[in-house]
C-alpha cells in the first residue's frame, strides 16, 4: 500500500513495457519431426515461437517471423506461431530474478501447476531462474523489426543463453564502431553428420534440452551492426521502469493473491463459458502463462492486449 502522508491506499503495480512486444518461449528439438523440417525447423531443431492469435483471434504482437501451423497434442485445436531456429536480436533491457516454485493442485481442475512462492536476487538452493530479455527482433533481411521478450524459466535454457551471450560479448569486446550495435543471434543450427542435419541435445540433470548457441558467430557475415537509431535510444530509457519495477524485483515471499488470486478469477470465468481443458490450457499458453492476461483475451475481443507476465507461474 502507499505510505505517502495524506496519499491513497493502492498497492503498487507491476510496470508495463512502453510498447506491445511479442513474447518468445524456448522449445527443444523433437528428432521424429524430420518430415516438416523444411517447413517449420524450429519444430524439428528447436527455436523460438509466439503466438499470433489470443482467444476469439485476437491479433497479438506482430514479429518479422515466419508464421508456422502447429496442432495441440489430443489433435484437436490447431494453432499458429511465429517460430524460427534463430532470432536476430537487439537486447535492450533485461532483469532476473530467482524463484522458488511450489506445485499446487488446482481445487476446481484438479490439475497440478507451479505458484511461485518465494524470490531472490541470487542463486539459492531449491530456486529456478526466470530471465526476460526485452529488445528488438529483426527478420532475416533485417529489412523489418518489432519489439520482443525472450523468456527464460529452466536452467537449462538459461544456462545456454548465458554461455550464447558471452560469446556474442567476446565479440563487442574486440571493438564496436561509433554510433553502432552489435546485432546477436540467438539459437540454434543444429550439428551436421555428412548431408543430415539433426537436433542438438545436451542432458541437464534428468531432462534433455536444446541449447541455445550464438549463430553465425565464426561466420564471415555473422557478425552485423546496426546504427543506433532514436528508437532504440527512446526504448532504452522508456523501459528503465519495467526493468526497475520494485514489485517484480522484490525479494522474499509471494502473498498468494499476488499469483493465485488472478488464476482462481480466471478459472471461474473459464468454468462459466464452459470452457473445455485443452482450450484452457490453450489460452494460458497464448497469454504467457500470464492469468491476468489470459482473462483479458477472454474478455476483450476487440482489443488487442499487451503482453505481460506478471503473475507468471510456469
Amino acid at each position: 500500500m502507499s505510505e505517502t502522508k495524506f496519499g491513497g491506499f493502492s498497492s503498487p503495480v507491476y510496470a508495463e513495457l512502453p510498447v506491445p512486444a511479442a513474447f518468445l518461449s524456448w522449445v527443444r528439438g523433437d528428432a521424429k519431426l524430420a518430415s516438416i523440417a523444411r517447413n517449420d525447423p524450429a519444430a524439428y531443431l528447436g527455436g523460438w515461437r509466439a503466438f499470433v492469435t489470443g482467444k476469439d483471434e485476437i491479433v497479438l504482437p506482430e514479429i518479422p517471423l515466419p508464421v508456422v501451423d502447429r496442432m495441440s497434442e489430443d489433435g484437436q485445436h490447431p494453432y499458429k506461431v511465429y517460430s524460427f531456429n534463430y532470432v536476430n536480436f537487439l537486447p535492450i533491457q533485461h532483469r532476473l530474478r530467482y524463484e522458488m516454485r511450489m506445485k499446487v493442485r488446482d481445487e476446481q481442475t484438479g490439475k497440478e501447476y507451479d505458484r511461485v512462492v518465494n524470490t531472490s536476487h541470487s542463486k539459492r538452493n531449491g530456486y529456478a531462474p526466470y530471465l526476460q530479455v526485452f529488445g528488438l527482433l529483426y527478420s532475416r533481411d533485417l529489412k523489418e523489426h518489432a519489439p520482443a521478450v525472450l523468456k527464460l524459466w529452466k536452467w537449462s535454457a538459461f544456462i545456454s543463453i548465458e554461455k550464447a551471450d558471452r560469446e556474442w560479448d567476446k565479440v563487442a569486446k574486440t571493438g564496436i564502431p561509433d554510433g553502432k550495435a552489435l546485432l546477436r543471434r540467438y539459437g540454434t543450427v543444429g550439428v551436421r553428420t555428412g548431408d543430415v542435419v539433426a537436433p542438438k541435445f545436451e542432458t541437464y540433470g534428468q531432462a534433455r534440452s536444446t541449447p541455445i548457441e550464438a549463430v553465425g558467430i565464426g561466420s564471415s557475415n555473422g557478425i552485423v551492426y546496426l546504427d543506433i537509431s532514436a528508437e532504440m535510444d527512446s526504448l532504452y530509457e522508456q523501459s528503465l521502469e519495467w526493468k526497475n519495477c520494485p514489485r517484480w524485483n522484490a525479494e522474499g515471499e509471494i502473498p498468494e493473491e499476488d499469483t493465485n488470486s488472478a488464476k482462481s478469477n480466471f478459472l471461474k470465468r473459464c468454468a462459466e463459458l464452459r470452457l473445455a481443458d485443452t482450450e484452457i490450457a490453450q489460452l494460458v499458453a497464448e497469454a504467457g502463462n500470464d492469468y491476468t492476461v489470459a482473462m483479458k483475451l477472454l474478455e476483450a475481443p476487440d482489443e488487442a492486449p499487451m503482453p505481460s507476465d506478471a503473475n507468471f507461474s510456469g
